[in-house]
């Protein structure tokens, strides 16, 4: 399994002067990159269509062949010292050339990359060494090339702390492989690391054959689980009303901001309030991150605990969502929480069909819309049988097969 995870850095060197020197190299190095994937990218495309955009033709398969790192088009391009750049570049730029014809290049569905000054510089994975700063320190600092030390900046205070302490750990010890990550400056101007990892997925040997965890998205309750071969087991994970609450603040925020940047007409104090407007997005987007983090954590957690060989998620489009609250919720973000977690711990996950999981009774299979007479109870009428409409949704959709 790849994943990949962002660290702060920061240069550790004692000499200020040298150590500017060292940001700038990054920031050099960085421009370079981004000179050469937009040359690199233009070659290609002058074939391309030279060619009457036939991908077959002698002339651009011999184009694409002599794009290698030996291009006569990199000589005049300052690239950093010990990095790998223009073998990154020649396989980023033909890898997205090949994206975009399958994304309808041709038909003109797909406009030819363009890459920014600001694209993370790449770097071989082989180039990042991870290590402890001494025996009885915690901290963890990143040789790379030109001599250039970082230190991890971790907070002890940060939510995911321990977790990414343990994941580094595993770094240093040689139990995950670093792949070709990409260093870059936020807009802050903090150094940040894309860091690439691959994780061996873990065999779960203790897995009862066939059991199912069946995930329920509902109103009342962010997600309803239960097991489809004991549906007595099952548990309600976090509260909707609470991610309500939430989101009506952060949207009443925007609105008193909005309302005022109309009574101002500009220079530092519409700059301000425009700030002020990115700055509630970005936390709203956080809270939004960490409360899909903590609910498919309790997902995967309860899955472990009764030994789930497989998850089954709703397979939903947004327009599937049919009230606010679940509508401006990240579900896509949370699946791809709970795959990549359950893929840690071996369990598979599979995407089911929801249709009439909520007019189907459990018990008798009859399915009507009458069955669900409120949105929390779901009453059979043709067998009787009464349930929690969420508990009885989660069960039929624990039982569905890909």
């Amino acid at each position: 399994m790849i994943t990949v995870r962002k660290l702060k850095l920061t240069i550790i060197n004692d000499d200020e002067t040298k150590r500017n020197e060292q940001y700038k190299f990054i920031r050099d190095s960085q421009y370079a990159q981004y000179q050469g994937l937009n040359l690199a990218m233009s070659v290609l495309t002058n074939a391309y269509l030279s060619a009457n955009r036939d991908i077959k033709s002698d002339l651009f398969k011999e184009t694409q062949k002599n794009l290698k790192n030996s291009s006569s088009i990199f000589n005049d391009i300052p690239f950093g010292k010990g990095i790998d750049s223009k073998s990154s570049i020649t396989q980023k730029v033909k890898q997205d050339f090949s994206i975009a014809i399958k994304n309808g290049l041709a038909g003109g569905e797909r406009n030819i990359t363009n890459y920014k000054r600001t694209f993370p510089l790449m770097t071989r994975g082989r180039d990042l060494k991870f290590s402890y700063k001494d025996d009885c320190s915690d901290e963890i600092i990143i040789k790379w090339v030109n001599k250039i030390v970082f230190k991890v900046v971790i907070g002890r205070k940060d939510k995911n702390y321990l977790e990414l302490m343990h994941t580094l750990n595993k770094v240093i010890n040689g139990e995950y492989k670093v792949g070709q990550s990409s260093i870059y400056f936020d807009k802050s101007n903090k150094l940040i690391l894309n860091l690439t990892l691959y994780i061996p997925e873990k065999k779960d040997d203790d897995a009862i054959n066939g059991r199912t965890l069946g995930v329920d998205l509902g109103i009342k309750y962010p997600a309803y689980v239960c097991l489809n071969d004991d549906t007595f087991i099952r548990q309600h994970i976090g509260e909707s009303l609470e991610l309500s609450k939430q989101r009506e603040q952060f949207r009443n925020r925007r609105k008193r901001l909005q309302q005022q940047l109309k009574n101002v007409k500009g220079g530092k104090g519409r700059e301000k309030k425009l700030a002020a407007l990115d700055k509630v997005a970005v936390c709203e987007r956080n809270f939004v991150k960490t409360y899909n983090h903590t609910i498919s954590k309790r997902i995967i957690d309860f899955a472990k605990k009764n030994k789930c060989e497989f998850i089954n998620l709703e397979q939903l489009t947004k327009d599937g969502f049919d009230n606010i609250i679940l509508s401006n919720w990240s579900y896509y973000e949370l699946q791809n929480m709970i795959k990549y977690k359950a893929d840690r711990e071996g369990i598979k996950v599979r995407y089911v069909n929801p249709a009439y999981t909520s007019q189907k009774c459990s018990k008798c299979g009859y399915i009507d819309k009458e069955n669900r007479p409120t949105q929390e109870k779901f009453k059979c009428i043709k067998c009787g049988f009464e349930l929690n409409a969420d508990h009885n949704a989660a069960i039929n959709i624990s039982r569905l097969e890909e």
